[in-house]
């Protein structure tokens, strides 16, 4: 042990566990920012194929599924990915979700017609909803609860990076030139990511101690506090394991009988149903709070919020700059502020900001507002990004990597998921359907009432998160705190023989 704790020690030196951590979520959000090139592609692709020099042509219903099949595409990689994660491992399945992006891009460059187009964005789709709940889970899993949260915050960073990166080639190349330039931002996170560990949790799970204590150090140190955490985490999987293996030489009709008896079982534990309510709660607000709306009909909204005039590409860019700056505002305020603080402020913001665009809309529509300009719909917008950037983009994604026990954690992701997938598809297949039937300012108001009622949602159940291990977290969903340990049996034991339920391992 001494000799494998030296060149442990050694490394130490040259490069701390914080930083080996931020490499493993610089990997993942280097594959993230090429997904936000994906969703704000749709921006500058669909007001290109309106010009008249365009070879491909699109009604507005053809538009509107360019932009929104990315949702039913996430569906398709949610299902994809729940069991490779905990079949194949993070590290494995990570690399899987690269190369669908990249096939997107270049299938771009080739197709002829609105199908072809379809299909490379649902093929991308796919890659997003593979990497949408395995990105949180890895970066969740391998960094210390006290740098947790500001990291799993880099996966809105990074989605805005994307975005603004991609609206900002819009402005000064074609769309097959900014597709083949994104191409190069997928080819680098697929450099990273083979370097990078797997994870500890998913190698204990699978039994590999020895592998999982060597990467667990290396990733996060050897202090007092971690190798207690990674004890924890080691004693609860052999109390898994000695619960499960009296089931090893059952036959496959047995097991399959066990299996959705266990499921039947699991649906009723609140740490299995809680965080997936809240989580779907979470992710429907994000959808409808419209951050993907605005990236993806950016010039349209401009035009009609605040005029035919406005200098749309230039409003879009400043926007997505403002989104950024937002984003790292959000990183130091989620390491200082309370998780339920900043969501709730912000989405009280966000509801009242909703308001406020549809009563200006409706005020210019009917020839009754009291002052012109430009300042004051841009002023709106910019206050509209800055609650969705600051708390509703970010506090989803950092909370789906801390609140589900790691029994269920592929699991309860994927179902959970389901909520952003197919509400990404609804919100961005709906915005100009309603838009054109009721008018922008009565969407407004209905995408506002939706985010209420979710947030109502969220504040009954949402539990703080802030500086607490997975564990700890787990804990408080089935109501005990670190004073009260409740016993649960893990199976049915005809002898009585009682063990806590502990986790054991089995998304975006």
């Amino acid at each position: 042990m001494g000799e494998l704790q030296k060149p442990v020690q050694q490394r130490k030196e040259r490069f701390s566990p914080f930083w080996k951590q931020a490499f493993v979520t610089a990997s993942v959000s280097t594959n993230i920012i090429a997904h936000g090139c994906v969703i704000g592609f749709a921006a500058i692709l669909i007001p290109s194929l309106r010009l008249p020099e365009s070879h491909i042509h699109a009604t507005p219903s053809e538009e509107s599924w360019i932009a929104s099949i990315i949702g039913f595409a996430l569906v398709t990689g949610n299902i994809i990915i729940t069991p490779l994660m905990d079949i194949l491992g993070r590290k494995k399945s990570h690399l899987l979700t690269i190369f669908p992006v990249l096939t997107g891009w270049f299938t771009l460059l080739l197709v002829q017609n609105v199908a072809g187009l379809i299909a490379s964005r649902f093929i991308q789709g796919v890659a997003m909803g593979m990497l949408g709940p395995l990105g949180s889970i890895i970066i969740g899993e391998m960094t210390d609860p006290v740098n947790r949260g500001p990291f799993l915050t880099c996966v809105s960073l990074s989605l805005t990076i994307g975005v603004l990166f991609c609206h900002s080639l819009g402005t000064y190349f074609s769309w097959q030139q900014s597709a083949l330039i994104c191409s190069f931002i997928t080819f680098t996170s697929l450099c990273l990511i083979i370097y990078n560990p797997e994870s500890p949790s998913w190698l204990i799970a699978k039994g590999r101690i020895d592998e999982a204590r060597r990467v667990f150090i290396w990733l996060r140190g050897d202090g007092d506090a971690q190798m207690d955490e990674l004890e924890k985490m080691i004693a609860a999987q052999s109390m898994a394991k000695k619960a499960s293996v009296t089931d090893l030489n059952l036959s496959f009709g047995a097991k399959t009988k066990r299996y959705f008896s266990y499921l039947g079982v699991t649906m009723k534990k609140p740490e299995f149903y809680k965080p997936i309510t809240i989580m779907v709660f979470l992710y429907v607000m994000f959808q409808f709070a419209g951050i993907n709306v605005i990236s993806s009909y950016a010039t349209d909204i401009i035009r009609q919020v605040v005029g035919p005039e406005a200098n749309a590409k230039l409003i879009m860019v400043a926007l997505d700059i403002e989104r950024l700056i937002c984003n790292l505002l959000a990183i130091y305020l989620m390491k200082t502020m309370k998780r339920r603080t900043l969501l709730f402020s912000t989405g009280m913001i966000c509801i009242l900001s909703y308001v406020a665009k549809g009563f200006y809309v409706y005020a210019k529509e009917n020839d009754k507002l009291p002052i012109q300009g430009q300042w004051l719909p841009i002023a709106l917008i910019g206050i509209y990004m800055f609650s969705l950037t600051v708390g509703i983009s970010s506090i989803p994604f950092a909370v789906s990597g801390e609140i589900f026990p790691l029994e269920y954690r592929g699991l309860g992701s994927g179902i959970s998921i389901l909520g952003l997938s197919l509400n990404f598809f609804v919100a961005l297949k709906c915005f100009p359907v309603l838009t054109n039937a009721i008018g922008l300012s009565w969407t407004y108001y209905l995408y506002a009432g939706v985010v209420a009622v979710c947030m109502s949602v969220v504040w009954l159940m949402l539990p703080e998160t802030k500086d607490k291990t997975l564990q700890e977290i787990e804990d408080s969903f089935r109501g005990q705190t670190r004073d009260r340990k409740s016993l649960e049996p893990l199976n049915g034991r005809p002898n009585g023989e009682t063990m806590r339920r502990v986790s054991s391992v089995i998304m975006y």
